[in-house]
């Protein structure tokens, strides 16, 4: 699972996440260098589904791996990721 490159896909920087992130006063804003020891880490299940919130994906989209039937690429547009399915026959 590579969060950062998913954020990056999504069309969002780390520092641009780590604003809108959950702090502990109740507000919104973490420093970059926090956000990069969270993904770098041990994330929580809210914290992922934080950052998942943030950049529009599910928590399940997050985290799922490239089964090496898809493949991911980005919009050159918007950056969304464009997921293409292959099948063997």
């Amino acid at each position: 699972m590579d969060i950062k490159q998913k954020i990056k896909m999504q069309g969002f920087t780390i520092s641009e996440v780590a604003s809108k992130m959950p702090n502990g006063n109740g507000g919104l804003g973490i420093s970059q260098p926090s956000l990069s020891a969270i993904i770098n880490g041990n994330p929580t299940v809210n914290k992922l589904k934080d950052i998942a919130d943030i950049i529009g994906l599910t928590l399940s989209e997050l985290v799922s791996e490239d089964d090496g039937m898809n493949m991911i690429a980005a919009c050159p547009h918007c950056g969304k990721p464009i997921t293409i399915k292959t099948t063997i026959e």
